[in-house]
């Protein structure tokens, strides 16, 4: 947005990593204290005050967290200072309750990525329907690199010629890293293998990766799973595997998947959620019954027979694409012209 012409100023807690980025892209920042989650008064007023000093109008939080804050925020201003929530991960309980409602109704407008969110959300709770509409998250498509398989996979030290499936995002139970590897034991084929690109979360204790480790060595397939950590560009993997894996039982909106279509790499993934709507409007990969390793290992065996032919990406791009994305929030949400 700041490309654009916006002004942008960014609320953070003190010595946090979005601190840090925005300081490195030379955003202007107000670092607080982590204020409590709920009726944080007293550090709502104080953001109030430094909002207005500096003229600011209108207000975009992604965690449910910071709703409660920014609502105080909105109250502060008389609502001359607008809120809008983007939603990033999907509740599976209503949110009627009285408190809930009377915050919500501080907000301008709840912005959801898919359909499915927004159909949930005037569902399970009181909002007023108009606040509520549907934009999708957006892709930088001139991000997108596009390599060969074969020079993908010699830079990864990969073999030529296996089938090569992936899991990219962060090392965490929800993920079920553990589905696919039992998935990849059940086909019981030496030529096919599983790359994890991620890290388990910063400051949170699981022993999960160990778990994870230890069914490798139990499953016997130490020289077909790789592990490959954090890495911030991830082209280079999308470009080496034939197939993206995505495990969970549940993927609020999976913007690893819109990834992976973006480098024509086909998707197996849950039929729920985010990842049922997506494949659906954009069918590219394969569906399958969550938590069945058998279900998975099916696909993963069927994955060759995908037609990329059949995908179309020149729509698939122009849905996503982050310019008509950031158009409709400053004409839909901000309610401003576009400044490019």
């Amino acid at each position: 947005m700041k490309t654009r012409g916006h002004e942008i100023t960014v609320i953070c807690t003190v010595n946090s990593p979005l601190e840090k980025e925005a300081l490195n892209a030379k955003l202007s920042v107000i670092s607080i204290r982590k204020p409590a989650r709920h009726y944080a008064f007293l550090s709502a007023w104080r953001i109030f005050l430094k909002l207005k000093n500096i003229g600011v109008q209108q207000i975009i939080i992604r965690n449910t967290s910071d709703i409660s804050l920014a609502a105080s925020i909105s109250f502060f201003s008389f609502k001359r200072i607008q809120i809008h929530y983007f939603m990033e991960l999907i509740f599976h309980e209503k949110k009627q309750q009285l408190y809930r409602t009377i915050r919500y109704s501080f907000l301008s407008s709840w912005i959801c990525s898919l359909q499915y969110m927004k159909e949930k959300v005037l569902l399970d709770t009181h909002i007023d329907q108009k606040t509520v509409c549907v934009i999708p998250s957006a892709l930088d498509f001139s991000h997108i690199i596009k390599l060969n398989k074969t020079d993908a996979r010699k830079q990864l030290n990969l073999p030529e010629n296996p089938v090569v499936f992936g899991m990219i995002g962060r090392i965490d139970r929800k993920k079920r890293i553990d589905l696919a590897i039992t998935a990849l034991s059940l086909i019981q084929r030496t030529d096919c293998h599983l790359i994890i690109v991620g890290e388990e979360t910063p400051d949170t204790p699981d022993s999960y990766l160990t778990e994870l480790q230890q069914l490798i060595q139990e499953k016997k397939l130490a020289e077909q799973v790789h592990f490959y950590g954090f890495h911030s560009e991830t082209s280079l993997f999308y470009n080496a595997i034939d197939a993206l894996i995505m495990g969970s039982d549940f993927e609020t909106f999976g913007m690893s998947t819109i990834e992976a279509l973006a480098h024509l790499t086909p998707v197996i993934a849950t039929n729920t959620g985010g990842s049922k709507e997506l494949l659906t409007q954009f069918p590219f990969g394969i569906l399958v019954e969550p938590g069945n390793p058998s279900h998975f290992a099916l696909a993963m065996e069927r994955v060759a027979l995908i037609d990329p032919e059949n995908f179309d990406s020149r729509a698939f791009q122009s849905y996503f694409d982050h310019q008509r994305i950031c158009e409709m929030i400053e004409s839909r949400i901000l309610s401003c012209e576009s400044m490019r």
